[in-house]
C-alpha cells in the first residue's frame, strides 16, 4: 500500500472509533484526500483557520461565560426578591390569621360566657320548679288525706243522722201513740 493509502485507512478508522457513521467517514475520507491532491489547503492555512477557530471558541466561551455569569445574577436577584415577596405575603397571612384566630376566640368565649349564664338561670328556673312541684306533691298528698278523711268523717255523719233521723222517728211514733 502506498503511504497515501494507509492515511487514508488510518483517517476512516480513527473517523469510526470516533463514533461517525461508515458512510460518512468514507465521504470525509474522500474530500481530504482530494485536498491533499489537490493540494488546495496548505498546513499553515489549515494551521491558521485552527487557530482562528480556537480564537472563536475561546471569544464564545467568553462571552458565554458572562452571559451566564449574567443570568445566573439576575435570576439569583429575581429569587431573592421572590423570597422576600413571599416571606413578607406569608407574615401578612400569619398576622391576618393570627388576629382572625383571636377574635374569634374571644367572640366564642363571650358566646360561651353568654351560654353559661343562661344555662345557670335555666338551671335555678328547673331547680324552683322541682321543688315547687316536690310541695304540690306534698299538697297532693296532704289533700288526698284530708279528702280521705273528710270521706270518713261524712259517712259517721250519715251514720249519725240517719241514727238520729231513726231516733226522731221513733220518738215521734211514740209521741203520737202514746
Amino acid at each position: 500500500m502506498t503511504l497515501a493509502m494507509m492515511n487514508t485507512h488510518k483517517a476512516f478508522k480513527a473517523l469510526q472509533l470516533a463514533g461517525v457513521s461508515d458512510q460518512q467517514a468514507e465521504a470525509m475520507v474522500e474530500i481530504f484526500t482530494e485536498m491533499q491532491q489537490d493540494n488546495a489547503l496548505s498546513r499553515a492555512d489549515l494551521m491558521k483557520v485552527g487557530e482562528g477557530i480556537s480564537g472563536s471558541i475561546k471569544e464564545l466561551d467568553l462571552r458565554l461565560s458572562g452571559a451566564i455569569k449574567e443570568l445566573d445574577d439576575r435570576l439569583s436577584g429575581a429569587i431573592k426578591e421572590l423570597d422576600l415577596r413571599l416571606s413578607a405575603a406569608i407574615k401578612e397571612l400569619d398576622d391576618r390569621l393570627s388576629k382572625a384566630i383571636k377574635e374569634l376566640d374571644h367572640r366564642l368565649s363571650g358566646a360561651i360566657q353568654e351560654l353559661n349564664t343562661r344555662l345557670f338561670a335555666v338551671e335555678t328556673r328547673l331547680n324552683a320548679m322541682e321543688k315547687d312541684i316536690g310541695e304540690l306533691k306534698a299538697d297532693v298528698k296532704q289533700l288526698k288525706a284530708d279528702v280521705s278523711a273528710l270521706k270518713t268523717d261524712m259517712r259517721w255523719i250519715k251514720r249519725l243522722l240517719m241514727v238520729m233521723a231513726t231516733s226522731m222517728v221513733i220518738a215521734s211514733v211514740k209521741y203520737i201513740f202514746s
